[in-house]
């Protein structure tokens, strides 16, 4: 168990310092850009309130996020099961960290009342973490292969989860 967890970590730090972990942080640097511009767009043009103006932003930001790093990113470690399948799983992953990100900035708007702008990208930043481990962990999973040059061997339940889906 104990050198499981050693080569997880290990695996983790390399797949970090990769270039897919570069692409993968310039694709949510531009869908941070582009939540940000959209939530400005919508709260101080359009006039909707600032937490709906959040929950639009966040939804289009993932969306975004994923369709640039499944034709970019990850379009080498593509597993079967086709785009909507990873489009799914993509989404499932990232229901904590859009709770997270929701919750995070919701609390910063209104209760510590920090500007809805700068709350967004400090809550965006908090789920980045989320974000990135599930993508190689589990939707994109030969991209640890790739980057390791080695076949990293999952617990058991997680394959029978994996396999289950």
């Amino acid at each position: 168990m104990v050198s499981s967890v050693r080569q997880l970590l290990r695996v983790i730090v390399k797949v970090s310092l990769s270039a897919t972990a570069l692409k993968f942080v310039a694709v949510g640097v531009l869908c941070l850009l582009l939540a940000e511009a959209l939530l400005y767009l919508l709260v101080d043009w359009v006039g909707v309130d600032q937490l709906w103006s959040g929950a639009v932003a966040v939804e289009v930001s993932v969306v975004a996020n994923f369709v640039i790093n499944d034709s970019w990113t990850f379009r080498n470690d593509r597993p079967p099961g086709g785009f909507f399948s990873r489009m799914l799983k993509f989404h499932l992953t990232r229901i904590f960290s859009i709770a997270l990100n929701l919750g995070a900035y919701s609390f910063m708007v209104s209760v510590l009342a920090v500007n809805y702008l700068l709350s967004y990208f400090i809550a965006t930043v908090l789920a980045f973490s989320v974000n990135f481990l599930t993508s190689v962990l589990w939707i994109w999973r030969g991209s640890i292969d790739r980057v390791t040059g080695q076949s990293f061997e999952r617990p058991a339940s997680s394959r029978e989860a994996s396999s289950a889906s």
